[in-house]
Formats: C-alpha cells, sequence, structure tokens
C-alpha cells in the first residue's frame, strides 16, 4: 500500500473586497499627483544665465533661486522683492565669496544697471547660474515688501506702489 500524505489545510483567508482595493489605488493616485504637482518647476535644467524678465525672475524664485539685492541699505528699506537679501554692489564680492556657485542667483538692483555690473563681476568669480532682473525692482510687477522708510537716500517720495520713485545714474568709467 502506498504511503498517501493527507493534504494539509490551508489557512482560510478573508475575502479582500474590491471596495478596499479601489480606495487603495486612489490613494495611491493622489498620493503620486501630489509629489509630482509639487515637484513642478523644481525641476529640469536652469535656464541660461543672463538678463530676465518678469516673468522669468519669478520662475526662478519658485525654484529657490537666491534673491540678492545689489541696492544700497536705505533704498532697500524702501521696497525690496519678498525673500531679497540686501548686499550691496560694494560688498557683493567679499559677501558672495562664501556662497554655493552653482546656486542660482537672481540680482537686481532699481532699474538693472547695478545689478548688470554685478553679475559680471560675480561671472568672473565662477558663479554657474546668474541672471540679472533686466529692468530692475522699478519695473517689477509681483510682490513688494516695503519698509518703516518713507523716503530713500536721496529724499524721494516712494509711489504708491511703495516703490521708490528714482533714477539711477551708474557707470563704471
Amino acid at each position: 500500500m502506498a504511503n498517501r500524505k493527507k493534504p494539509v489545510a490551508q489557512p482560510k483567508q478573508a475575502p479582500r473586497s474590491k471596495g478596499a482595493w479601489l480606495i487603495a489605488g486612489v490613494a495611491l493616485f493622489a498620493l503620486v499627483a501630489i509629489v509630482v504637482i509639487a515637484s513642478l518647476g523644481r525641476t529640469g535644467p536652469l535656464p541660461a544665465s543672463g538678463d530676465v524678465s518678469n516673468a522669468e525672475a519669478k520662475a526662478l524664485i519658485k525654484r529657490g533661486a537666491r534673491i540678492v539685492d545689489v541696492r544700497t541699505p536705505e533704498e532697500f528699506a524702501a521696497a525690496h522683492i519678498p525673500g531679497a537679501e540686501n548686499v550691496p554692489m560694494d560688498k557683493i564680492l567679499a559677501e558672495a565669496g562664501s556662497w554655493d556657485k552653482t546656486e542660482p542667483v537672481l540680482l537686481y538692483c532699481a532699474t538693472g544697471e547695478r545689478s548688470a555690473y554685478v553679475f559680471q563681476q560675480m561671472a568672473q568669480a565662477g558663479f554657474q547660474h546668474l541672471y540679472n532682473l533686466k529692468d530692475g525692482i522699478v519695473a517689477w510687477d509681483g510682490d513688494v515688501d516695503s519698509g518703516s522708510a518713507t523716503k530713500t537716500a536721496d529724499g524721494l517720495q516712494p509711489l504708491p506702489s511703495g516703490l521708490p520713485a528714482m533714477y539711477e545714474f551708474f557707470t563704471d568709467w
């Protein structure tokens, strides 16, 4: 007589409902969608260094670019782009020496002239992703933080927008 083994009884598993699988699938899809949406605008290569418009500057800010206002402390106190740090142009190279040279940096001043000059200095110092707000803060159409200053260094009153009314006369000669 052949020796036959008795089949071993498998424990019964509770039947899984289709509803539970559907809920799990929807939750997983929602999680993936949130991650993708949150990463939009922060991925992909950075644009080429150079002058940028307001729209391009806003996109760089959303991507986490360092915002540097190269105007005087008095001008900065009158109005500046939210999140900007004030590093006057005569101190920029000393201050920027400790910065990551691969980090994107958005430079601006009143009209774009001083920041264009600083742009050239920083490019020569090895910074890889530099951007100059080509028309400066006087043409900025985004949010502005206005400080407690009611006049600029030259005694000019701010405009109703909070931006100082000023002319920038800068030359390197």
